[in-house]
C-alpha cells in the first residue's frame, strides 16, 4: 500500500460516497507512477514504470483556527467558528513552491493522488485541506454544525483563513480545484486582493468544474432546501436520512456516510448561479493562466453546459485538446503556435473524474503550468 493511501486511511474513516469515484480509484491505483516518455506519434506522455519515492515524508496535519462568518445577512449576525482542520501537507524541504488542491463534494485528498505525486517528485509542496464535515475537519463545538451554511462564500472564507493560517500566499504557484470545489476557489481568487498580489505564479486548474447554470445532478431545489432545513433538526434527522437514502437510490448514488450525502445536498441548495457567472466573467478578464478539463460523458453535467462554460471563460476552440475513447489525440485544429493563458482538455470518456480516468494526460498538462525555476 502506498504512503499516500496509508496516510489517507489513517486520517479518515470516511470514504467518498460516489460509486464512480470508488471504481476509478480501484481501477487506476496501479497506474499512478509517472515519468515522461514519447509515444509512437512522438507526443509527450507520462508512464507508470517507476515506483514512487517522493511521498515518503508526506503526512497528515491538523490546524485549529477561528473562522468568523456572517450567519444572518439580514440581521448582520456573525459567529466565530472554532475549527479543527485536517489537511495533507507534503512539507517538501526547499520546495519550488506550493500547490493548493481543493476537493469537491464529497471528496478528500485521496482523489488527487494521481496528479499530486508528480508535483511532489519534482520538488513542489502539495497542500490539500478538507472542508468542514469532510474527513476529520470538524467544529470544536458540535452545535456549530447547525450554524454553518455550506455556501460558496463560507467555503471561500474557509480557504482564505486556511491560507492565512499557513501563510501560503507568497508560496502558491498553482491552485487546482475539482467539481464543486471550483465554486469557492473561483470566488476566492476573484475577491482576494492578497492572493492576486502575492502569488508567485498565477495558475489555476479546474477539473470537471460544476458550471454556471443548473445541471442534471440537481433535483428539485425546493425539495432539497426543505430536506436540509429538517436535517439540521435533531428530532427530524432520522426521517430525513430515510428520505435521502431513497433519493440516493433513485439517482443511483452509492454512499457510505449519510452525513456526507446530507452535506452534498446542502451544498447544492446553496449554489448561487448569478454569483458564479460573475466569478467566471471576472476570471475571463484576469491575468490568471487557466486549464480546464471536461468530459463529454460526465454523468452529472450536460456536455453543452460544460462547453458553454469554456466559452464564457474565454477558451478559444483552437486551444482545446480533444481525446477520443481510446485516449488518442484528435486533430481538431489545435494551434500550438498561438500563445494563450486559457486552455482546455476535452475527453470523450472521463466521467466526472477525468483526472482519475486519465491521470497521465492531465498531470502532464498541469506540470507545464508550473514555474521551471
Amino acid at each position: 500500500m502506498s504512503y499516500f493511501r496509508s496516510f489517507a486511511l489513517l486520517a479518515t474513516h470516511q470514504r467518498p460516497c460516489n460509486a464512480c469515484y470508488l471504481g476509478l480509484v480501484l481501477r487506476h491505483r496501479r497506474n499512478l507512477s509517472f515519468s515522461i516518455r514519447k509515444n509512437a506519434k512522438g507526443q509527450s506522455q507520462l508512464n507508470s514504470k517507476e515506483a514512487y519515492s517522493g511521498l515518503k515524508e508526506t503526512f497528515v496535519r491538523t490546524a485549529r483556527f477561528d473562522l468568523p462568518l456572517i450567519i444572518n445577512p439580514i440581521r448582520g449576525q456573525t459567529h466565530v467558528f472554532d475549527m479543527n482542520v485536517v489537511y495533507m501537507d507534503t512539507a517538501v524541504a526547499n520546495s519550488k513552491g506550493t500547490v493548493l488542491l481543493v476537493h469537491g463534494v464529497p471528496g478528500n485528498f485521496r482523489m488527487f493522488e494521481g496528479i499530486a505525486r508528480p508535483m511532489v517528485e519534482r520538488g513542489y509542496r502539495v497542500v490539500i485541506p478538507h472542508f468542514p464535515g469532510f474527513s476529520g475537519t470538524h467544529f470544536v463545538d458540535g452545535r456549530d454544525e447547525r450554524l454553518f451554511h455550506h455556501t460558496t462564500e463560507n467555503k471561500s472564507m474557509f480557504l482564505s483563513t486556511f491560507i492565512d493560517r499557513l501563510d501560503l500566499h507568497r508560496e502558491i504557484v498553482l491552485i487546482v480545484a475539482h467539481s464543486a470545489g471550483t465554486y469557492p476557489t473561483m470566488h476566492y481568487i476573484t475577491t482576494s486582493a492578497k492572493i492576486n498580489s502575492a502569488a508567485k505564479n498565477k495558475a489555476l486548474v479546474l477539473l470537471n468544474p460544476t458550471v454556471h447554470r443548473p445541471f442534471r445532478a440537481l433535483p428539485n431545489p425546493f425539495l432539497l432546501a426543505f430536506l436540509t432545513t429538517c436535517w439540521k433538526q435533531p428530532a427530524l434527522r432520522t426521517v430525513v436520512e430515510g428520505i435521502l437514502h431513497r433519493l440516493a437510490s433513485y439517482l443511483k448514488i452509492r454512499y457510505d456516510n449519510i452525513d456526507l450525502l446530507a452535506i452534498a445536498v446542502m451544498t447544492a441548495v446553496k449554489i448561487n448561479f448569478e454569483q458564479i457567472n460573475q466569478c467566471v466573467t471576472a476570471l475571463r478578464v484576469s491575468d490568471w493562466q487557466i486549464l480546464t478539463t471536461i468530459s463529454e460523458n460526465d454523468q452529472y453535467i450536460e456536455s453543452h453546459l460544460s462547453h458553454d462554460f469554456l466559452r464564457i471563460l474565454g477558451v478559444d476552440p483552437h486551444h482545446i485538446l480533444r481525446y477520443d475513447n481510446h485516449l488518442q489525440l484528435q486533430s481538431t485544429g489545435y494551434r500550438r503556435d498561438l500563445t494563450t493563458n486559457r486552455r482546455a482538455l476535452v475527453f470523450s470518456h472521463g466521467c466526472h473524474f477525468s483526472h482519475q480516468q486519465h491521470p497521465s494526460v492531465v498531470a502532464l498538462e498541469i506540470l507545464k503550468m508550473l514555474p521551471t525555476k
